[in-house]
């Protein structure tokens, strides 16, 4: 189970998780050199810094945060049963989102660094592979349904290794970015903050 994962990663959904994450790199800057130029980043700072200091680390639980994250994964994948590339959007509004955070400081580098990192390097991960996951399904069902191609696998078995992915490489990084993200982001954002 879980080396079928790992070999479909590398097979299937690592080319397709890179590609995302060029996509959403380029949006990144886009939207921090859109948001510098063109938006009032003192509202931002205050939207996106609201709580931060309001619990201890050591108060606050990290489960709401990782269950809100695998949802927005799970709908992702879900969707991807629809045969349309529906996708683009999650990987485009995640870009969106982080363009914007970054830019709430006067240094992008400084807050992708302490603020996005950390945590990120887990959570867009998974993000990309969520993606990718939605992505194999959304083309199967393009390729068998609507483009009338043979696929050389049944429905029900790319359903249950879809499930078995999402488990495997998709929960556990979004576990472990929702721990980082609640107890050690926000010490390297404070430490980032004016």
């Amino acid at each position: 189970m879980i080396r079928g994962s790992i070999d479909r990663f590398k097979s299937i959904y690592f080319k397709k998780a890179v590609e995302y994450l060029i996509v959403m790199a380029i949006v990144w800057i886009i939207v921090l050199i859109y948001a510098k130029n063109f938006m009032d980043t003192g509202s931002l700072v205050h939207h996106f810094t609201n709580g931060i200091d309001k619990t201890a680390p050591s108060e606050t639980n990290f489960l709401p945060l990782f269950f809100w994250n695998f949802a927005g994964a799970a709908v992702v994948i879900a969707l991807g049963v629809i045969a349309l590339p529906i996708y683009w959007y999650y990987v485009l509004q995640n870009a969106y989102s982080v363009g914007l955070v970054i830019s709430i400081v006067g240094s992008p580098f400084l807050m992708f660094v302490g603020g996005v990192l950390p945590h990120g390097i887990f959570e867009i991960s998974a993000q990309v592979i969520a993606a990718a996951i939605s992505a194999r399904l959304a083309w199967y069902g393009m390729n068998k349904f609507l483009k009338r191609k043979r696929e050389d696998i049944k429905y029900i078995e790319l359903l249950k290794q879809t499930l078995t992915d999402t488990l495997v490489l998709v929960m556990p990084l979004l576990f472990v970015a929702a721990i980082v993200e609640t107890y050690i982001t926000p010490i390297f954002i404070k430490m980032i903050m004016p």
